[in-house]
C-alpha cells in the first residue's frame, strides 16, 4: 500500500535536514503544496527527531527515510514513525530485514545483477 502510495504521487522529494526544528514548517509547505511525502535522510543528527516530529504532527505527511545504510538505523527509523526505508546501495541485511518486518524497502541498484537479486 505504501509502495502504491508513493507511484500515485509520482515524486518524493529527498529532505536532508540539519536542524529539527525546520522539519514541521517543511512538512507543512509540503502538504500545501499538495504532496504530502517525504524522504528524510539519514546523513544528518537530526533525521530521527526530524521523522519523530513530522508523523507526531502531521499524521497525512508519508514520512520515509533515506540513505538507510544499517538495520541500526532502519530500526531507529521505523521507531521514529518511518513509513518506508531507501537505501543508496543493495545491502542484502538491510533489505532481507526490511522484507522480515514488513517495512517497504526501495535499495539502490546500478547493474542488471542487483535488479535480478532484488
Amino acid at each position: 500500500k505504501i509502495l502504491e502510495k508513493i507511484g500515485e504521487l509520482g515524486i518524493v522529494p529527498v529532505v536532508k535536514i540539519e536542524r529539527a526544528r525546520d522539519a514541521l514548517p517543511l512538512g507543512r509547505a509540503l502538504i500545501d503544496g499538495d504532496l504530502p511525502i517525504a524522504e528524510i535522510t539519514f546523513r544528518t543528527s537530526a533525521a530521527e527527531e526530524s521523522i519523530k516530529s513530522l508523523t507526531k504532527e502531521l499524521p497525512t505527511l508519508l514520512v520515509g527515510a533515506g540513505t538507510v545504510l544499517t538495520i541500526e538505523q532502519v530500526k531507529k527509523a521505523v521507531s521514529a514513525g518511518a513509513k518506508f526505508i531507501v537505501s543508496p546501495g543493495f545491502n542484502p541485511k538491510v533489505v532481507d530485514y526490511c522484507l522480515e518486518n514488513n517495512i517497504p524497502v526501495t535499495p539502490g541498484i546500478n547493474n542488471p545483477t542487483q535488479i535480478e537479486i532484488g
